[in-house]
């Protein structure tokens, strides 16, 4: 077919003259905006001249007809079905809407894959038997039993009617069977590759936009007795034996984001600062914090070039610091310092950084590159000689750090109080279970700061209620 050159730049006007002329040709035009007078103001969101634009394509106002075309080209007409760009992705045209892939659906995937890899049945390994499934662990972290089977009972004393009604014992020990994350098929060095799809949807769905300015930075231990690389055994822990897992929260509990700590193959970034200093930055990173907001650690991660690094990107950060790593910061010597009283304060500053020293029950110091000790505030202590409690001095940057450092903490404490009770001999387990936990509570979090005053245990039972309502099945 033959094709026309003409220049490259026409009004709409000459355009429609030539198409008159051209026959069963498919013309692609682009149009460039209408012309806009120097003094117009072009950041406002229209002006009055666009009141002539109509929805009516044959009566165009001038300003539009006016416009010059950017390129004009004849093409071949496409065949049917023929896509004309591969790279780009263009809005689907279909009567029925792209349907968005959920986690739950490929949880049931993995599921079924692992099956069909280990020869066992999965006919009960549905998304809909799935979610009751997951509920029954969330109730058993609530409504305690010693065995799992006593769940479906015909005892009085352990019958659970809703859950018998809801799934069958069968189907929920075969679930428990296949339950899998990632392709045994697909298996790399990363130690926590079963359940690396777990973390990962963990982190996706725990990311709501916060605009408060604290956050704090710690590490959890999810409790594991059993044998595996990566388990650590932390002495003075209430839980000595388990995985590590770094976290971020809010300062009241809303866990942000979570990583499993495996040696080498922790997905941490070497900044050169340290370990401890690595995980902040990360955290810091991935929780996508912005100048002017506040992230709070203790000493397992504080240094002075940290809080320098931090300041250099307008984060606030404060946290305790260890002996050895004051960087030479002119403070009273720890041992000097204990016999001071009680309340006994001094600081040394330099440039953004903070290091203050404070004699409390024990030395404390504490660096900072947004707080300082001042203003001075006054905490009330036992005195044993007096037998009364007494005012001492207590610096800003101490309370900062007191007020805020909890988050990870308050986190920790709401998984643990109804944590799944469910067993499996599977090393895995325990981070599935306790990323169930972290999801529901988060969900309990954000119920609350929609206004419902509610406690856990009761969003829990209402939780379970309504799933089991909605997806459990009465079985005959």
């Amino acid at each position: 077919m033959s094709r026309h050159h003409h220049k490259d730049r026409l009004t709409l006007n000459e355009i429609h003259d030539l198409l008159d002329d051209i026959d069963q040709e498919t013309v692609r035009v682009a149009i460039n905006p209408p012309h806009e007078e120097p003094d117009a103001n072009t950041d406002c969101d229209s002006d009055a001249s666009d009141d002539e634009v109509t929805c009516n394509p044959d009566h165009l106002p001038r300003r539009i007809l006016s416009a010059e075309v950017n390129s004009i080209a004849n093409e071949e007409p496409l065949e049917e079905n023929e896509d004309t760009n591969h790279d780009l992705e263009s809005p689907s045209t279909s009567a029925e809407p792209t349907k968005k892939h959920e986690w739950i659906e490929e949880l049931c995937e993995q599921s079924k894959l692992y099956a069909s890899q280990k020869s066992l049945p999965s006919d009960h390994v549905t998304p809909e038997k799935l979610k009751v499934f997951i509920t029954v662990l969330v109730i058993s972290g609530y409504n305690k039993l010693p065995s799992r089977r006593l769940y479906w009972s015909e005892s009085p004393d352990v019958f659970n009617q809703r859950i018998s009604e809801s799934i069958r014992r069968d189907a929920f020990e075969q679930i428990m069977r296949c339950l899998h994350f990632a392709d045994n098929m697909k298996m790399t060095d990363d130690k926590f590759h079963k359940v690396r799809p777990l973390i990962q949807h963990l982190n996706q769905v725990n990311k709501p936009k916060y605009s408060q300015e604290f956050y704090s930075i710690d590490e959890v231990i999810i409790p594991y007795y059993g044998r595996h690389s990566s388990k650590q055994f932390i002495k003075g822990k209430p839980i000595r034996f388990g995985f590590k897992v770094w976290a971020a929260c809010t300062a009241d509990g809303f866990l942000l984001h979570a990583e499993p700590y495996c040696g080498l193959y922790t997905n941490i970034s070497d900044t050169g600062l340290g370990q401890g200093p690595n995980v902040v930055m990360e955290m810091v990173k991935k929780i996508n914090l912005e100048a002017g907001q506040h992230v709070v650690f203790d000493n397992l991660f504080t240094s002075v070039p940290l809080l320098e690094k931090l300041g250099d990107q307008g984060i606030g950060a404060t946290g305790t610091l260890r002996e050895d790593r004051l960087s030479g910061a002119p403070v009273m010597a720890k041992k000097v310092m204990e016999k001071k009283t009680r309340g006994y304060l001094e600081e040394a500053f330099t440039g953004c950084i903070s290091v203050v020293k404070w004699k409390d029950n024990k030395v404390v110091a504490v660096g900072s590159n947004k707080e300082r000790k001042t203003p001075v505030n006054k905490t009330k202590r036992w005195c044993k000689r007096e037998k009364k409690h007494v005012e001492i001095d207590m610096p800003h940057s101490v309370k900062v750090y007191n007020q805020n450092m909890g988050g990870v903490d308050i986190f920790d404490q709401q998984v643990s109080a109804y944590r799944i009770r469910i067993r499996s001999k599977k090393w895995w387990w325990p981070i599935f279970a306790w990323s169930v936990n972290a999801q529901v509570t988060n969900a309990w979090q954000l119920y609350r700061k929609l206004g419902n005053n509610i406690s856990l245990l009761d969003f829990l039972r209402h939780f379970a209620i309504a799933i089991m309502k909605g997806f459990g099945k009465v079985m005959v």
